[in-house]
């Protein structure tokens, strides 16, 4: 038959001859070239045709018979079945050939804000613990444990030390529940805590995602300002806040940390009003002049501090493990919300992170990022300081990012849509904002290393000074007198 010449057997593929015979056959008849009724060679001829054995054949025909596509007649052979009718189908189209090649893994683009430089990560004693803890574990942590959904309890353990002596947070290790990265922790707590008739003060400018995540609740969100002492606590006790959503160690994206008069004035106001208080912590640990300040929780006598912390930005931001201190009243109905979405996270993974706190590995890590991030601070803003752009840098005692204001009045989202069309990814200050903010652009430099800072550098320049350019002749562009009858 002319259609079953266009049958062939790739033999390096990786699916069984039987497979490709019987999927060449189904596509045929889906497509129309074998319409109900036709017959199909016998299994002997098919296979003598396509060099493969009668059993592959066999096995092919079988399988079509099963699913409704062929039916064989004693003494007769083997047709399309006749029950099918695909005349009034519409063929197929011919599938173009895709454009391009498949999309590859990059590293991020300068200046990307709030991104670790994976190089610096200790890639060999990361395996190495991997390969201890599935020894020390065996084929048990393959398997699924009910007892793991709120985390593998010896990394539940090490974190709960690590934040008891590191970070001052008041909690037992059961209180710990790992979660997929720190946006995980944010959408389940809105759902834990939000509703349709809900209110949500959130700093603004702030953490987009963590607003996001309230509002997908249908919960009202009240931007709270910032200033140079951090969020503004609310000032209107009957507005019936439920939640609170806080960077207090390191303001993102301006940087500025929390005071503390406003520390306690926030938790004062918290148990005044029954309002919990969500503690985003996410890069505390990257404080390069002074040791990183205590965290809110550490203050709060009330229990309504609820604090999260990840992995993401100090490790490497696929590890996707993060973690919750949840307070006893929330902990029973939290841990139920992570088994609804998605039950455990890879205890391989976790069990690896276990042993990589508990070996020291971690601290030493992090002191190696603090020294090369301060220096790349350091570097980034020397640069800035020889140009003579109209870019003012604010807070920078440590964080992965650096907030660089424009002038009054400038467009800062068309400078970073300039610099995006330049392969540049530079989000402007008004992206993170919901009330009108300053113009600013918020900067990465601790994804690069100082080369490629410099080379990134020298890329950039021209196309802050061709925007400064055009901003200025916007801003002082002269108006035209009013036209006078």
């Amino acid at each position: 038959m002319r259609t079953l010449a266009r049958l062939w057997i790739d033999r390096s593929s990786r699916l069984a001859l039987q497979e490709q015979l019987a999927r060449q056959i189904r596509e045929l008849i889906q497509e129309g070239e074998l319409a109900s009724g036709d017959p199909l060679p016998s299994t002997r001829d098919l296979a003598n045709e396509l060099k493969v054995s009668r059993n592959t054949a066999v096995y092919a025909y079988d399988r079509l018979i099963s699913e409704g596509y062929l039916e064989s007649e004693p003494r007769s052979g083997v047709f399309v079945s006749r029950s099918i009718d695909l005349s009034r189908r519409r063929k197929r189209p011919t599938k173009k050939a895709a454009v391009g090649n498949p999309p590859k893994l990059h590293a991020p683009a300068p200046f990307r804000p709030c991104q670790p430089d994976v190089e610096l990560f200790p890639l060999l004693t990361w395996n190495r613990m991997r390969g201890r803890a599935l020894r020390r574990e065996g084929r048990k942590i393959l398997n699924y444990q009910a007892s793991c959904v709120g985390g593998f309890p010896a990394l539940r353990q090490a974190i709960a030390s690590y934040l008891r002596d590191h970070r001052g947070v008041q909690c037992d290790w059961h209180q710990v529940v790992v979660t997929a990265g720190s946006q995980q922790a944010l959408f389940l707590l809105a759902r834990l805590l939000l509703g349709a008739e809900s209110q949500v003060y959130v700093e603004d400018p702030g953490y987009v995602e963590a607003r996001l995540a309230c509002a997908d609740t249908g919960a009202h969100v009240i931007p709270g300002g910032v200033d140079g002492e951090g969020l503004r606590p609310p000032d209107d006790e009957s507005a019936a806040i439920s939640l609170v959503y806080t960077t207090p160690s390191r303001q993102f994206p301006t940087g500025v940390s929390l005071s503390l008069p406003r520390r306690l004035a926030l938790i004062d106001y918290a148990s005044r009003t029954e309002t919990w208080i969500v503690e985003d912590d996410y890069d505390s640990e990257l404080r390069y002049g002074a040791p990183p300040l205590p965290s809110l929780q550490s203050l709060d006598t009330g229990g309504k501090v609820i604090y999260i912390g990840t992995f993401s930005k100090l490790l490497f931001p696929s590890l996707r493990l993060g973690y919750v201190v949840v307070p006893e009243p929330l902990l029973e109905r939290f841990v139920e919300l992570v088994h609804l979405n998605g039950d455990h996270l890879p205890l391989v993974d976790q069990a690896t992170l276990a042993l990589f706190l508990e070996c020291g590995a971690f601290y030493t890590h992090i002191r190696r990022c603090r020294r090369e991030y301060s220096a790349r601070q350091a570097l980034f803003l020397e640069l800035f300081s020889q140009t003579g752009l109209p870019i003012a840098f604010g807070d920078s005692d440590g964080g992965m990012n650096l907030v660089g204001f424009l002038p009054k009045g400038s467009d800062d989202r068309a400078w970073s849509r300039l610099l995006e069309s330049k392969g540049f990814d530079v989000p402007s200050l008004s992206h993170y904002a919901v009330e009108p903010t300053d113009p600013g652009l918020v900067f990465g430099f601790t994804a690069f290393s100082p080369e490629k800072l410099r080379e990134a550098f020298n890329r950039v320049r021209p196309v802050l000074e061709q925007a400064a350019r055009t901003e200025d002749a916007k801003l002082h562009r002269p108006r035209r007198k009013a036209a006078t009858r």
